[in-house]
């Protein structure tokens, strides 16, 4: 018993056997590892590049917005705060012509009032009268001369009106045009 070694020892016919499925097992598995790396770097590459072009596209559009921008600050909005200005004075003009509209209103009311009284004190009924009154024929003549009344001798007194100078001053020209032409 002295021949036996505790340690089993595997019959070399065995491992003769085993050869031929070791190596299938290690081709299979080298299998495994071998990845096409061509294929796998051109889809990367791809990707890189899509997001590459998206990146420059969004570059653009930032510089086009930031220009733009610029733009609006710089030149914009300064015209449009002179444009708001100008539209100040303008609503102001307007409010001076509203001013102006009422009081021509006023004076043309005034001045018809003036002519509808004109118009009872001197109406033609009253001038018929006074033709009647004046021919000196014994039919048409009162016994006694009246003298005229003093109302209908009223004296027209013209109203006091607008002068449209108090509403638009004129305006005053910086320079008479002396300008000379030479020949």
């Amino acid at each position: 018993m002295a021949e036996e070694s505790p340690q089993k020892q595997s019959p070399p016919e065995k491992s003769e056997e085993m050869l031929p499925v070791l190596e299938q097992t290690c081709a299979d598995y080298s299998q495994y590892l071998d990845v096409d790396t061509d294929k796998e770097r051109k889809m990367i590459e791809d990707s890189i590049e899509e997001m590459l072009t998206h990146l420059d596209e969004f570059c653009g559009v930032i510089d086009m917005v930031r220009s733009e921008s610029n733009l609006a600050l710089n030149k914009t909005l300064p015209e449009l705060y002179e444009r708001s200005l100008e539209i100040r004075k303008t609503y102001e003009r307007i409010d001076q012509l509203e001013a102006f509209v009422n009081v021509v209103r006023r004076n043309v009311n005034m001045m018809e009032e003036l002519v509808n009284q004109a118009e009872r004190d001197y109406s033609s009924l009253n001038s018929i009268k006074s033709l009647f009154t004046n021919i000196k024929m014994p039919i048409f003549a009162p016994k006694k001369p009246v003298a005229p009344k003093p109302e209908q001798q009223k004296k027209f007194v013209p109203p006091e009106i607008f002068k449209t100078d108090d509403f638009f001053p004129p305006k005053e020209d910086s320079k008479p045009n002396t300008s000379t032409e030479e020949r």
